[in-house]
């Protein structure tokens, strides 16, 4: 189980560069590329742009970018309350 999906709106909750942390990006898709990055085996890796440059870590070399690799892990997805479904009433009980 995954706790974002492609489209989502997501904030970062964990990440090994603290700067990161609160950014909010937009989950592209899976990751294809190769990564270092820090995170469980197993994990999901989301490709998502962000409205600021991160900070990457690439062999202790800083480097900032808005479109990069994420563990779902450290991600949560903003998403509004479900709607509710619509239930309808019979016309008996509706008064106007």
């Amino acid at each position: 189980m995954t706790y974002c999906k492609p489209g989502d709106l997501a904030v970062v909750i964990k990440a090994h560069n603290a700067c990161n942390i609160g950014t909010i990006v937009h989950v592209i898709g899976l990751y294809t590329g190769q990564s270092d990055l820090c995170a469980p085996a197993g994990d999901v890796i989301w490709e998502a742009q962000a409205s600021h440059p991160m900070t990457y870590d690439y062999s202790g070399v800083l480097k900032r970018k808005r479109i990069g690799p994420v563990p779902d892990s450290q991600l949560r997805p903003i998403r509004g309350a479900p709607q509710a479904k619509t239930v309808k009433q019979p016309n008996d009980l509706v008064t106007s």
